[in-house]
C-alpha cells in the first residue's frame, strides 16, 4: 500500500501539494487509531497531531498552510 499526503488551499476543493510518503500501514495504524486494516482505504483529514507524527516517523516537514489528508493507493 502507498500512502499520500495531499494538501489543500482552505476554502478549496482541489489539492496544491501531494506527496507519497515512506511509512507503512502498521506505523499508520499505531499514528491515527485504526483498529482494522480496511481503515487504511479511506482518506482522512489530518489533525495537528497526526502531522506532527507523520513528520517524525518519515523526517519530513509538511506544509503549514494547507489542509492536509492522508489517502492510499493500492
Amino acid at each position: 500500500m502507498k500512502y499520500l499526503i495531499m494538501g489543500v488551499p482552505k476554502g478549496e476543493d482541489f489539492p496544491s501539494f501531494e506527496k507519497q510518503i515512506p511509512i507503512t500501514t502498521i506505523e499508520l495504524q499505531l499514528i491515527m487509531g485504526w483498529v482494522s486494516d480496511e481503515e487504511s482505504f479511506h482518506d482522512y483529514r489530518l489533525t495537528e497531531s497526526q502531522i506532527l507524527k507523520i513528520e517524525k516517523a518519515c523526517s519530513l516537514e509538511l506544509p503549514k498552510d494547507l489542509d492536509l489528508f492522508l489517502t492510499s493507493r493500492g
